[in-house]
């Protein structure tokens, strides 16, 4: 707009642009228009990156991506998002994958052996068998002196395969079944007295 042409006749001065070459005017543009990149501070942010909890490979490689945009790496791209694409990996299966490929890895085949890897790993949770359940601490009663430690972690049975807490419920459900009766027996005493006191009178 008339805006761009004001600030590019300024830059021009005392040329006039049509007097100067057109990839010179574009340039003269960037520069006065394009924010200023601070590269070291952006390959800060690059190397300094790492996978995220819940993070797959595909995102943490894209994300490395766009992290390089204004880094400026050159020819030397390629490699750079090589080695931080697998030395920023969280450390686990996919890792140790990666690591046992050698100097002459390229980044496709790193990207293509770590979703592969990664799928493999998902599946293999998916087909294992359910881990012991875990409790939340005092929901069971737990003595503190038994092989579950008494902090609320998952119940290990005991020598005779009894659980920590067992006795504890049990008790107390006899406590609890114990009251009425006795209740009742209070009661029935209670009329007793009062026919043998009705008898005397």
């Amino acid at each position: 707009g008339s805006q761009a042409y004001k600030s590019l006749r300024d830059l021009c001065h005392p040329a006039l642009p049509k007097d100067r070459p057109f990839e010179e005017l574009c340039e003269l543009l960037r520069k006065q228009f394009s924010p200023q990149v601070a590269i070291f501070r952006e390959r800060t942010h690059f190397y300094n990156a790492t996978q995220s909890v819940g993070e797959n490979v595909t995102q943490w490689y894209g994300r490395l991506k766009k992290l390089s945009v204004d880094c400026k790496f050159g020819s030397n791209l390629e490699a750079i998002l090589l080695d931080k694409f697998i030395t920023g990996l969280r450390p686990g299966q996919v890792l140790d994958r990666l690591c046992e490929e050698n100097e002459t890895l390229r980044l496709e085949q790193a990207l293509d052996i770590a979703i592969n890897k990664e799928c493999a790993v998902k599946e293999s949770a998916y087909l294992a068998p359910p881990s012991a359940p875990h409790y939340a601490a005092g929901d069971l009663g737990l003595c503190g002196r038994c092989v579950c430690g008494g902090g609320g972690a998952r119940r290990v049975p005991s020598e005779n395969g009894s659980y920590c807490g067992d006795g504890q419920q049990a008790a107390a459900q006899a406590r609890g079944k114990g009251r009425p009766r006795n209740r009742r027996r209070n009661r029935g005493g209670n009329a007793d007295d009062h026919s043998e006191a009705g008898s005397r009178h």
